[in-house]
């Protein structure tokens, strides 16, 4: 279980313990700095930075259980799972 995002200072979640163990489950946490999110807009809209040249392939998203269960195949740098296509 990846957990991305900014949340306000003490708020709290509710997990269940047991699931953790029963399923060897993982807990990551990734600060993601809001004060970015607009200049990373800005550097794609610009054309600075070229995003197409990272993305693979595109898949709809019934396929993306089976494009992440398993491995990436040679060459392949990112998957964009796109709700809708297909």
């Amino acid at each position: 279980v990846v957990i991305v995002g900014v949340m306000p200072q003490g708020e709290k979640v509710a997990f269940e313990p047991f699931d953790v163990l029963f399923r060897e489950l993982k807990v990551l946490g990734s600060f993601i700095n809001p004060f970015t999110h607009r200049r990373a807009a800005d550097l794609v809209a610009s054309g600075a930075i070229e995003i197409d040249k990272l993305i693979s392939k595109q898949v709809p998203l019934e396929e993306a259980p089976q494009v992440i269960s398993n491995p990436a195949a040679a060459g392949e740098v990112k998957v964009l799972v796109v709700p809708g296509r297909g």
